[in-house]
């Protein structure tokens, strides 16, 4: 069932509102006080219940402005701007809300009030613990009339409506009346259309400055899809990852293996691949190959070359029997020497053989082995 409840605002400040109770569009129980929960037997309305305030039609002034050669949303504007420009009080006091009208050719109904008597109407509907969802003009709960007025009561107080003014009763001057028909308004059409009012009002207070707060209430169930789809994506992530490692793993076994098999036609007794590996490094040094007959012998050269900073280095190559030559070049043959000593007291075995180039460095072509 669909909970409502419709409160009339009285313009005397003493004066006691009076209240609809509407469940599933249909009236259950009415009132006046503010008593209503008591009235209707509850302690607390249900949850989602619509709340509607009726202001007071004498303090909120309906202006029809039309705007037919201007776009629907710039006309809407226009006609705001011009009901806050007509109002009595500065337009910074006041607060002008239009209807939803987007037939251009029909004029804007736009709601002119003070902004001291829309805060006063919400503060009082907070201090009794509502919220109100909509807000709706008395005026605008009587039947537009094809021509003359209606004529109709909201809250003790007598309003007529015609085709482009809406007044009370006390403002109703005979000149702007005149002999216009006036047709009387039960007040179960009013009330019938202040229930309709709660789903489509024809013009709702509650925008702009003063529009309803929404609350973000947490959806439980999408929260849990949320973490479940989270939970899956991170446990492909992980599964992908850990396939990736297993096929990783697997292969370097595989290369592992077949090195070992490759390795062990030269080396029958090897049973691990690093084990051959040192083994096959230690037979190609022993015949001057592989990869330490040159890094052995050229990291021992640069590192000799550190203590004697005038030496430099002008080519370096290697022999295919491993052998490796190199030119040192510096100002003086002391400084080579220095090199050559620190060569020999590593270990290796090396031949030098002096020149000199036309600037007048003395060189030194050298041989170096392990």
């Amino acid at each position: 069932m669909s909970d409502a409840l419709i409160l009339f605002l009285p313009e005397a400040a003493g004066a006691e509102p009076r209240w609809m109770r509407v469940i599933d569009a249909a009236l259950v129980q009415s009132g006046t006080g503010t008593n209503w929960l008591a009235a209707c037997g509850i302690t607390a309305l249900p949850d989602q219940t619509r709340i509607m305030l009726v202001p007071p039609a004498a303090l909120v002034a309906l202006h029809w402005i039309a705007h037919p050669e201007l776009p629907v949303r710039q006309g809407r504007a226009a006609a705001r701007i011009a009901t806050l420009a007509s109002g009595i009080a500065p337009p910074d006091q006041l607060f002008a809300a239009s209807c939803g009208n987007d037939d251009p050719a029909r004029p804007h109904i736009i709601a002119l009030a003070s902004r001291a008597d829309m805060q006063h109407w919400l503060l009082w509907a907070q201090h009794h613990g509502l919220d109100p969802d909509v807000m709706v003009p008395a005026a605008l709960l009587l039947p537009e009339p094809d021509s003359g007025f209606v004529r109709g009561e909201v809250s003790d107080t007598v309003i007529l409506r015609g085709m482009d003014m809406a007044l009370t009763d006390d403002m109703a001057l005979p000149a702007m009346i005149g002999d216009a028909p006036i047709v009387d308004i039960s007040p179960g059409l009013i009330e019938g259309r202040a229930i309709a009012a709660l789903d489509n009002p024809p013009l709702d207070l509650r925008q702009g400055d003063f529009a309803k707060r929404v609350r973000r209430s947490i959806d439980r169930r999408l929260v849990g899809r949320i973490v479940l789809w989270s939970g899956l994506i991170l446990l492909m992530s992980l599964l992908i990852a850990v396939i990736g490692i297993v096929k990783n793993y697997a292969e370097a076994s595989r290369l592992d293996s077949d090195s070992l098999a490759q390795a062990q036609q030269v080396l029958p007794g090897a049973s691990d691949p690093v084990q051959a590996l040192a083994e096959m490094e230690g037979q190609l040094a022993a015949r001057g190959a592989g990869g330490r007959a040159f890094t052995a012998p050229v990291g021992a050269l640069l590192s000799a070359m550190q203590d004697a900073p005038g030496v430099a280095l002008t080519s370096l190559s290697r022999d295919p029997d491993g052998m490796v030559r190199a030119t040192l070049a510096s100002a003086k043959a002391d400084d080579i020497n220095i090199v050559l000593l620190a060569l020999q007291a590593a270990g290796f075995t090396i031949t030098a053989t002096p020149s000199q180039d036309a600037g007048g460095r003395t060189l030194a072509d050298i041989t170096v082995r392990s």
